[in-house]
Order: C-alpha cells, then sequence, then structure tokens
C-alpha cells in the first residue's frame, strides 16, 4: 500500500531570481549591477541578463546612480495600495465610530511606512490626524513597529542599521511578535499614543498594518483598544487572503 506523498509545487529558478533582484533595487536601489550581483548572490552575466529584462519592461529604469525602479513596478504598488484602501475603508470607518479614534491604514515602501489611507473618529474635538503620503521609518511608531516585527531577519537586520538601540530594538520585536501588536506614544507625534496590528497574507507575510491613534490625554485607555484592533486586522487579513 502507498503512503500519501506530498507534491511540492515546482518554480521557475530564472523567474525567481528576476523577483530577487527587483527586490533588492526596491529595498537598496539605486545599485549598480555589480551591486545587484554581489546582493544577490548572481553570477555577474546572469545579473546583467535579468536586469536588462526587467528594464525592457519598465519594471526598473537606469539611472547615473544605478538602476531604481520603473513605471510598470510603480504602477504595481500603486494598484495594490488602492485594492488595500477599498477594501479596508469601509471596516475603519465603522471601527473610528466604535472607538471614537482615528484609525489609520499604512503600506510598507522600502524600509518605511507609508500612510495610505485613514478614518477619523468624529466624536472628541481633540483628534489625531495623519497626512495620507506621510511616510517614516520602519523602526519609528507602532504602524511602523509592527510591520517591521513581522519581516524577514535580512531586512529586520538592515532596518535596525539606522536605529539608536539594536539590542533595544529586537527587545521589542521579540514582545510584539508575543502580543501580536505594537505600542507607542511620542515617536512621531508629541503626544500621540498608537496601538497597530499587522495585517498578513496567506504565506504570512507582512506588507501593511492597521493601527488605532489617540491623544496624550485619553491615552489611559489606549491597551483596552487591542481586542477591536485585533478583530479589525483579522478581518482584513482575511478579507486579503480571499481576494
Amino acid at each position: 500500500m502507498l503512503g500519501n506523498r506530498v507534491t511540492v509545487p515546482e518554480i521557475s529558478q530564472t523567474a525567481d531570481q528576476m523577483l530577487i533582484v527587483l527586490e533588492n533595487i526596491a529595498d537598496a536601489g539605486p545599485a549598480s549591477a555589480a551591486e545587484v550581483a554581489r546582493n544577490c548572490d548572481l553570477n555577474r552575466t546572469v545579473a546583467l541578463r535579468l536586469l536588462n529584462t526587467l528594464a525592457q519592461r519598465n519594471y526598473i529604469r537606469r539611472t547615473t546612480e544605478g538602476y531604481v525602479l520603473g513605471t510598470a513596478a510603480i504602477r504595481l504598488g500603486h494598484s495594490a495600495e488602492e485594492d488595500i484602501s477599498v477594501l479596508a475603508k469601509p471596516m475603519m470607518d465603522r471601527l473610528a465610530d466604535q472607538v471614537s479614534e482615528t484609525v489609520v491604514l499604512h503600506c510598507m515602501e522600502k524600509d518605511e511606512a507609508v500612510v495610505v489611507e485613514q478614518a477619523i473618529g468624529a466624536k472628541h474635538l481633540v483628534r489625531v490626524q495623519h497626512q495620507p503620503g506621510s511616510r517614516h521609518p520602519l523602526f519609528i511608531g507602532a504602524s511602523g513597529w509592527s510591520i517591521l516585527a513581522f519581516q524577514d531577519e535580512k531586512t529586520i537586520s538592515r532596518v535596525l542599521k539606522k536605529s539608536l538601540d539594536a539590542n533595544e530594538a529586537r527587545s521589542r520585536i521579540a514582545k510584539i511578535r508575543v502580543d501580536g501588536f505594537a505600542i507607542s506614544h511620542d515617536e512621531l507625534q508629541q503626544g500621540v499614543h498608537g496601538i497597530a496590528a499587522p495585517l498578513k497574507e496567506a504565506d504570512g507575510s507582512c506588507s501593511a498594518s492597521i493601527a488605532i491613534l489617540v491623544p496624550s490625554l485619553r491615552a489611559d485607555g489606549v491597551t483596552k483598544l487591542a481586542r477591536p484592533l485585533l478583530k479589525l486586522a483579522g478581518d482584513i487579513s482575511d478579507a486579503l487572503q480571499r481576494r
């Protein structure tokens, strides 16, 4: 009798290498062909062939400083942001009404968290607002930390090279992974407290977060927002995985 056989799907090595090159340019560009080959552990000739292919399809472009993302890649990124915004906004509006605080959606772009959407609770006269399109490093603010904590080790190490205290950052990441959310105060804006949770794809990857922002005068209740925040993060993540 034959036992159960698990079939491992095959992948295209060339396609995988091309995606690695594209991700490297997105993370570390502008980059020369030699830098791409070294960073991606590729033969120089192979790297050049992949770069030429990506450039011909406008996923990257060559500048005097090196290769950077092209219009095709940028367009895909904008499409993804619009997609998640349309999906998440109604749920964000409901939570903002429920907790009477501002709910913000961030997406990861290179090593930064970018404000993509927000829903503002209208009950209180004093409330927090973000500027859509504003960005900050992943190691600042609850939204950034909640994304950073669920990145691969290579990304975390690269990002933390710019932080003030890598050991303290590592401890903070470990706590976020246990709790499932991040908390911050006075990191991006004085007098603002934030609590944020990651939005995860089916494969466990994370490139976005959802946060609730509270002014310091109501900060005593920020931890009580963890339950509704985690429910919203789960609902949005489930919806993203069903797309």
